[in-house]
C-alpha cells in the first residue's frame, strides 16, 4: 500500500497520536506533512508506504483555514485551550475590523506562539512554555495571500485565509487583536486545503480505522506541483542505479522521473544539463 491518504482529522487528538492509529491499523509506514493543533480539524495529508520517502516534498504547500476569532481576551497559548491573561473592552466597529483584518493580506514578519513546536536550541517551544520559560522565538516571513470575512458577530468573528507554509493562524488572530488593543484568541480552526489538495476528498478518521480497503492517492498524481521527465529504458536503467545522468534538454530544478510506461521511477534533479537521481523508487 504505497500513496497519499487524505484524512480529517477530528478535534482533542493530537497529529502524532492520530498518525500512529493509521500506522497501526494499516501496518504500514505513516508519515505526515504537516501537524493541526491539537483543538484544531481538518485536512492532514499523510504520506504510506513508499510514499513516506517523498514527505518533505509535500510540507512546503500552501495551506487554507476557516478560522474563528474572539477579541477582548488573550491568553498564553493564543487558542481557547489556554489560560487567559488579559482581558480588555472591545470598542471597535465592524469596518475597524474588516480593514485591521484586511491589512494581513501580504507579507509580514509573524512571531510565532510560545505554545509551538518551533525548536529553540533543540527544545519544542511549548515544552519551555510549560515550564513557564519564555522561549525566544524570531519572527519568521509568512505570507498571506487573501482572507476573506465570512462573518462578524462581535466579538467574535470568522475568516477564511490562503497562506503560505509555516503560516500560525493563532498568531494572525493574535496579531490582529492586537493592533486593534482589543487582544484577541483563536477559538476555532479548520484546515481545508494543502495545495491542491481539499478537505471534501479527506475520509474522516473513523472510516479509514473501520476499513482497510481504500483508496490511496497514487504517488505520480500527488506530486502535481513537479514538472515530469520521461527516460528511454537504458536511461532508466542508470537512473535506477543512482547513476547521474547527462541530458540534451536546457531544463533545470527537480521533476519527477518517469519510464516509458509511465511510470514514477523517484525524483531527479537537473543542473546544467545533468540529472542527479534524488529518490529512487525500488
Amino acid at each position: 500500500m504505497d500513496g497519499i491518504l487524505l484524512i480529517d482529522k477530528p478535534k482533542f487528538i493530537t497529529s502524532n497520536d492520530l498518525v500512529i492509529k493509521v500506522k497501526k491499523h494499516l501496518n504500514e509506514k505513516v508519515g505526515h506533512t504537516g501537524i493541526l493543533d491539537y483543538a484544531a480539524s481538518g485536512l492532514m495529508v499523510l504520506t504510506v508506504g513508499k510514499a513516506t520517502k517523498f514527505t518533505q516534498f509535500f510540507q512546503g504547500l500552501d495551506k487554507q483555514y476557516i478560522a474563528e476569532g474572539k477579541l477582548g481576551e488573550i491568553t498564553d497559548t493564543y487558542d481557547s485551550q489556554g489560560k487567559v491573561i488579559q482581558s480588555k473592552p472591545v470598542n471597535i466597529t465592524h469596518q475597524q475590523l474588516i480593514e485591521v483584518i484586511n491589512s494581513f493580506i501580504g507579507e509580514y514578519d509573524q512571531l510565532p506562539p510560545p505554545y509551538s513546536a518551533k525548536k529553540i536550541q533543540g527544545k519544542r517551544a511549548y515544552q519551555l512554555a510549560k515550564k513557564g520559560i519564555n522561549p525566544e522565538l524570531k519572527p519568521v516571513r509568512v505570507k498571506i495571500y487573501n482572507i476573506q470575512i465570512l462573518e462578524i458577530n462581535l466579538p467574535y468573528f470568522k475568516i477564511k485565509v490562503d497562506c503560505s507554509s509555516g503560516t500560525y493562524i493563532r498568531s494572525l488572530i493574535k496579531d490582529i487583536g492586537d493592533k486593534l488593543n482589543t487582544g484577541a484568541y483563536m477559538s476555532d480552526l479548520i484546515r481545508t486545503k494543502i495545495g491542491e489538495f481539499k478537505l471534501e476528498d479527506a475520509l474522516k478518521l473513523q472510516e479509514i480505522l473501520d476499513k482497510k480497503d481504500f483508496k490511496l492517492i497514487p504517488l505520480k498524481e500527488a506530486l502535481y506541483f513537479f514538472e515530469e521527465i520521461q527516460l528511454t529504458p537504458q536511461l532508466e536503467r542508470a537512473f535506477k542505479h543512482g547513476q547521474k545522468i547527462k541530458l540534451d534538454a536546457d531544463l533545470k530544478g527537480m521533476f519527477k522521473v518517469v519510464n516509458q510506461e509511465g511510470q514514477l521511477l523517484g525524483l531527479g534533479k537537473i543542473e546544467e544539463g545533468i540529472l542527479k537521481p534524488e529518490i529512487v523508487l525500488s
